[in-house]
């Protein structure tokens, strides 16, 4: 296999045994495959191709499949490649992906590739957040010095108390333009995101245990000023978790855990800093909002039962949507088999992983 090689994954059907909703194994479950970060763009405006990653090849690549007759393209050839930063630009002309010491531009047409950035030598890459224009990018990086080289979740506390040196990266798309707006030499940084419409606001977090770091969500300004912390902790907190943008840039969601199992989805208000909650839900591991911030969609993570939940947001009501089963455990990465559940364009599906089957397959379930 290699860059623009053709195959067809044979899709298996069927109803969910708990809620009867159809659901559909796009991917083969003789392969590690999963999709990209739960809120990166995944798939086409049309709703017709899915970008994911696969080991197919031996080598973790990236693929586009058919979402129609499972017709399959590799767009990838490396050994190093970040198999869940792909994210699509928003007219579907370019997937910008993590290879190694650089992001990656490739062309959806011709698979001709350019480097938007390249770090240098003594740092590497964590992840990207993509403006809504795609004309800007806000990357996370590590001294290599600090990393700790373990890919199951017992190096995940082991990290953040080597308290890394690390620092966001501000890059112009276009022009290949960076510069570092923040840096902070004894704290774990992580999941850039830039406010969608407003790219002067970016948010990240400080990663590691929720019961030990200071404080989770923190926002700046493009420019490097204005650092604030979003969520300060508080006292009864056992960890704030996965924030995103609401697609308007209006709020950030995050999940909220309490000492006593309590677990709440909440907003916080990027200008004032004034925290809602809004209502009370299972454990979800990570959540997403369709894009009017009507319906949310959540992966249970143990203690409560394997589904994925849907939450009506306006009636605040919470309902199983299928059984997604995984284990949770590490195929060479602590993320791949994580349900990571994202909407289909049309919003009618949503997309997850699990490894239910035996290995991390891709599937779509009905709304």
């Amino acid at each position: 296999m290699g860059k623009g090689q053709k195959s067809v994954n044979i899709f298996k059907k069927y109803n969910d045994k708990y809620t009867g909703r159809k659901v559909v194994r796009l991917t083969s479950d003789k392969y590690i495959s999963h999709h990209p970060y739960f809120y990166n763009k995944m798939i086409t405006n049309d709703g017709r191709y899915l970008i994911y990653a696969s080991n197919r090849d031996g080598n973790r690549n990236y693929y586009k499949l058919d979402l129609m007759n499972g017709a399959n393209i590799q767009l990838t050839d490396g050994y190093e490649i970040d198999d869940f930063s792909a994210c699509l630009s928003g007219n579907d002309k370019f997937l910008f992906y993590i290879n190694g010491d650089s992001v990656i531009r490739l062309d959806m047409d011709s698979l001709n590739e350019e480097i938007i950035y390249k770090t240098p030598e003594k740092w590497k890459i964590g992840a990207f957040g993509m403006s809504s224009d795609d004309k800007f990018m806000l990357v996370n990086e590590m001294n290599k010095k600090d990393i700790v080289q373990n890919n199951n979740w017992s190096a995940f506390e082991t990290q953040w108390a080597v308290k890394p040196n690390c620092r966001l990266i501000y890059i112009d798309v276009d022009n290949k333009r960076s510069r570092v707006i923040h840096e902070e030499a004894h704290c774990w940084l992580g999941h850039p995101q830039i406010r969608p419409h407003n790219n002067n606001v970016l948010m990240f977090c400080h990663e590691g245990p929720g019961t030990k770091i200071d404080a989770r969500i923190w926002l700046i300004n493009s420019d490097g000023t204005n650092l604030r912390c979003a969520t300060p902790k508080e006292p009864d907190e056992v960890v704030t978790t996965h924030e995103y943008w609401i697609n308007n840039g209006s709020k950030i969601a995050f999940m909220h855990r309490q000492i006593n199992g309590r677990t709440t989805i909440r907003y916080v208000d990027p200008i004032t800093l004034k925290i809602k909650e809004l209502m009370e839900c299972s454990n979800y591991c990570h959540f997403t909002s369709d894009s009017k911030n009507t319906i949310i969609v959540g992966d249970a993570q143990p203690p409560v039962e394997p589904f994925l939940f849907i939450v009506d947001v306006a009636s605040r009501k919470e309902e199983k949507l299928c059984f997604h089963g995984t284990s949770w455990k590490s195929y060479g990465s602590t993320q791949d088999c994580h349900p990571h559940p994202a909407f289909t364009p049309d919003e009618n599906a949503i997309i997850f992983t699990s490894d239910m089957d035996g290995k991390p397959c891709v599937y779509k379930v009905e709304i």
